[in-house]
């Protein structure tokens, strides 16, 4: 558990220089995982529609456009400077990338919207109640037969528990009003994730990576 916990917004910002190399040296087979966040994707020439949230620098995005090279992309993230540094990564492509600096916690999706809805290491944030309310959201703003795609921090249902029951001590010690405020790690089972998706409503679980505590799985509306 997380020693000095920082704000999550400043906790970004202050790391967006260097966030892409953080990410190579903490993934394992990182050119994996981050191929199969567009496996889910069928190829198309199409403009379709995508919703990245957490987006980040955009480290997803260069295989999204391999397969989908017109579709539009929100990327929605609270750290202005991440989305800065994924502004001059993808220039070329300004005309088909909306950044919205803002926490998709807060942000209200546009209803019906999206082919697809995108998350790639930034849920793992989130308590049950909190994840629900993100995924009614998401499924409430994919076009019918949309699919999210989520690629996480996933552990074993014993370690769940013992992250959770450490999350739970450290808010009460420090008056943790939310989570999502703070960058502090609570990673789900993948049997947790997939009671929450049925709860919510969705279908068509698909697990496409899961090694070393790291998966990427898809489900649809």
């Amino acid at each position: 558990m997380n020693k000095e916990i920082e704000d999550m917004k400043d906790f970004f910002n202050l790391r967006a220089v260097s966030y892409d190399n953080h990410m190579k040296e903490n993934i394992n087979n990182y050119t994996l995982f981050y191929e199969k966040v567009s496996k889910g994707i069928k190829p198309t020439n199409e403009k379709i529609i995508i919703l990245d949230l957490g987006c980040g620098t955009g480290l997803e995005l260069n295989n999204i456009f391999k397969k989908c090279p017109n579709t539009q992309i929100d990327c929605l993230d609270l750290s202005k400077e991440m989305l800065e540094v994924l502004k001059e990564k993808y220039k070329r492509k300004k005309n088909q990338i909306n950044l919205i600096v803002d926490s998709y916690l807060d942000y209200e999706f546009k209803k019906g919207n999206y082919n697809y809805i995108i998350s790639v290491m930034t849920v793992h944030h989130l308590l049950y109640e909190t994840k629900y309310k993100l995924y009614k959201k998401i499924y409430n703003a994919l076009k019918p037969g949309g699919i999210y795609i989520e690629g996480d921090y996933i552990v074993n249902q014993s370690k769940e528990i013992k992250l959770k029951q450490e999350y739970l001590k450290l808010k009460e010690r420090k008056n943790i009003k939310e989570d999502g405020t703070y960058h502090i790690d609570i990673p789900f089972s993948i049997k947790t994730e997939k009671e929450i998706f049925d709860e919510v409503g969705f279908n068509n679980f698909k697990l496409y990576y899961n090694e070393d505590e790291a998966a990427v799985y898809s489900i649809e509306k």
